[in-house]
């Protein structure tokens, strides 16, 4: 019963946010899988400072590939996915990957964006995607890992601000031992555990539940 509740409530959102689906719109994507807001805030005051890179440069080649996004701070944009959203990378170049967001929905077809993210640091990058507006190609960080597990099978990624976040993995199943070290990475870099809700995974969680509960 709470699990069609659940998507029941998520119909009702994603029909009044969402407009009609076109090839690519402003919505179009839905949570940005593995990246972030595209309006990262300049100047501002971070209270405890930016998240933090994970301490070791991450490898672009290793990192290419899928990664299920199975637990996310939802954002306004992205409302009408409602599961299996998944970021798939490719490494273009030394300082360039490509970057494909998908989902699932209940209303229309599965939702898709392309675009690219471009290296900024040892474990930050700017991603952006044509079309969507108010983004600048030069503007500031707005993906950052934060965690990366040693045979990067997870990671914790956001912006600097903390204004979105993501918890990715290489399989749509997380063990209870990920799921904890997920809660606790989530609250050691200064998020409210709380605010990350679980995605419903084709043979993984079901439900959407806060982590802060896991």
């Amino acid at each position: 019963m709470r699990h069609m509740l659940t998507i029941l409530t998520a119909a009702v959102l994603a029909t009044m946010a969402a407009p009609a689906a076109s090839a690519q719109d402003v919505f179009d994507g839905g949570r940005i899988a593995g990246a972030s807001s595209q309006i990262v805030p300049e100047g501002l005051p971070v209270p405890g400072g930016e998240l933090p890179e994970h301490p070791a440069p991450v490898d672009l080649e290793r990192y290419a590939g899928t990664w299920y996004q199975v637990a996310a701070v939802p954002q306004p944009f992205t409302l009408q996915c409602a599961y299996d959203t998944k970021a798939d990378y490719a490494v273009v170049d030394a300082t360039t990957i490509s970057v494909r967001n998908s989902c699932g929905t209940l209303v229309g077809p599965g939702s898709a964006i392309e675009g690219a993210a471009t290296v900024r640091g040892d474990a930050s990058l700017r991603v952006n995607f044509p079309g969507v507006p108010f983004q600048d190609p030069n503007g500031p960080v707005n993906y950052r890992v934060t965690y990366l597990a040693d045979d990067y099978s997870l990671a914790i990624v956001g912006d600097p601000y903390r204004a979105s976040g993501f918890v990715l993995s290489r399989t749509p199943g997380l063990t209870p031992e990920q799921w904890k070290l997920a809660r606790s990475t989530v609250e050691s870099r200064g998020w409210w555990p709380c605010a990350f809700l679980t995605v419903p995974m084709t043979g993984g969680r079901g439900d959407v539940v806060p982590l802060c509960v896991l």
